[in-house]
């Protein structure tokens, strides 16, 4: 769809003629031989009863193919075509930018069991859910075998779909990775800025979200036929960043003075007001990709009440970076409510977020010998503690307890589990408890100070009885 800068740098949209696609989401991704995966896998991106999981949350070690399953969710996005007359919806058309990235991944592919020539067959296919909005009950019309091939070392192969017979040009991807950092403008080379350039590159930059919302700012201030509108966006904007950044009451745009020549946002927090290039890595990471993915939602659906309400499908890498404990067991709900009808695919390396994430899609990437299987059938966690889903399959941690305790409380267990304790073993067993110490018991420091309490009444109990004796 075309795009132009308008006179105040805020990219807008020209007149659609045609109606829009319908809402269009990810059921499953299915690859085989590309990079760490090997055999056949798939990942399931349903909710379990055939319709489009609205969270999936992946997990996994470093290195095991979380990125490059964004990758290839982003390389699925249909692009249209004309193959003699006939309109087709391919998959990695080669004149989108991510392409050239997506080819590069598809050559380095690794897993070539012996019973495979050298260039083994690749092949990453998608189903797609299409015809309704997330947040709504039924169930869409489904397409299946769409996506590519890599047959031998020199052709790709194409699983295209008849654009008359299924409409999934509604299928557009914001993918974020984990180097995602704000631009130092936000008029920046369509190129560059390609709605999931970051996930590919990390020197690709985002929306500078300071320079969006001074821009905005500007242009709501000017009599026009979109003053109306961006006043809307520029005052959604700010609303969505109060909400989801923690401490943050307020944010304004501050005049040139004498101290400061340029104008300023600034943010209202408990230490009073800071610029916005003030604050910690974190808060301008989210800032970042907050800023940028609502202005291409703007952008996507300028006739829209409300556009963060409509279908999208967002993928970000490591949605849990940077950000505090208590930020990220409030992020996925907040999301949520803000944007009602998109699919999130994230991944993610804290307990944190999985317990938040509790009825969302979790999927776990594990090693198995010389490849990477994907295990959707991860046992449910709702109202699980942290340290149970860090003890978990999910995460792998044997204890939740400081590493230095582990030997001392495997030594202790064992001795415990001998039918008779010698002389050796008690004398033993009172050495690892003093190594050990009292070890907390309670979820909170309350309940380990009420706990303490109830030990020493035991204990003044118990010592009472004896003297009575």
């Amino acid at each position: 769809m075309a795009r132009k800068e308008n006179s105040n740098g805020l990219r807008t949209q020209h007149p659609q003629v045609d109606a829009p696609p319908p809402p269009a989401y990810f059921l499953s991704l299915t690859l085989s031989n590309f990079r760490c995966f090997g055999p056949e896998q798939t990942l399931d991106l349903s909710d379990g009863n055939g319709r489009p999981a609205r969270w999936t949350v992946i997990l996994g070690d470093n290195g095991v193919g979380k990125t490059s399953l964004l990758q290839c969710l982003s390389a699925m996005q249909p692009r249209r075509e004309k193959i003699q007359g006939q309109d087709y919806f391919s998959p990695l058309m080669a004149s989108h930018p991510i392409a050239q990235h997506f080819n590069l991944l598809i050559h380095t592919t690794r897993y070539f069991p012996s019973s495979l020539p050298f260039f083994a067959r690749f092949r990453v296919n998608a189903h797609i859910h299409y015809g309704n909005k997330i947040s709504r009950p039924a169930i869409g019309t489904i397409v299946k075998n769409y996506g590519i091939e890599k047959i031998n070392s020199h052709s790709i192969g194409l699983n295209r779909i008849e654009a008359e017979e299924h409409n999934i040009g509604g299928l557009i991807c914001y993918g974020y990775g984990a180097s995602r950092r704000m631009g130092a403008t936000s008029l920046v080379d369509k190129e560059e800025t390609e709605s999931t350039a970051s996930l590919f590159s990390d020197n690709a930059p985002l929306i500078n979200g300071e320079e969006w919302l001074l821009q905005a700012d500007y242009a709501a201030s000017k009599e026009s036929s979109l003053q109306r509108q961006i006043t809307r966006q520029r005052d959604q904007i700010q609303a969505v960043l109060v909400e989801i950044l923690p401490d943050v009451t307020a944010i304004q745009i501050v005049e040139p003075d004498k101290n400061n020549l340029t104008p300023r946002v600034v943010v209202e927090t408990p230490y009073g007001w800071v610029h916005i290039q003030s604050l910690s890595l974190g808060y301008k990471t989210l800032i970042a990709w907050m800023v940028d993915l609502a202005s291409r939602l703007f952008e996507r659906y300028p006739k829209s009440k409300n556009p963060l309400a409509e279908p999208a499908v967002v993928l970000v890498d490591e949605i849990d970076l940077h950000l505090h404990p208590q930020w990220q067991r409030k992020l996925i709900s907040s999301l949520t409510e803000i944007f009602p009808n998109t699919q999130f695919i994230v991944t993610a390396h804290s307990p944190l977020v999985v317990q938040a994430a509790s009825d969302a899609n979790i999927v776990l990437l594990r090693r198995e010998g010389d490849h990477v299987v994907i295990d959707n059938d991860v046992k449910a966690i709702e109202g699980w503690r942290v340290d149970q889903v860090l003890t978990s399959d999910l995460f792998g941690l044997e204890s939740a307890r400081p590493p230095q305790l582990d030997k001392a409380m495997e030594e202790r267990n064992k001795i415990l589990g001998k039918a008779r304790l010698t002389k050796a073993d008690k004398a033993r067993l009172k050495e690892l408890e003093a190594e050990i110490g009292e070890l907390p018991t309670g979820e909170t420091p309350e309940d380990m100070e009420a706990m303490d309490i109830i030990r020493r009444a035991a204990a003044a109990l118990k010592n009472g009885q004896g003297s009575a004796k």
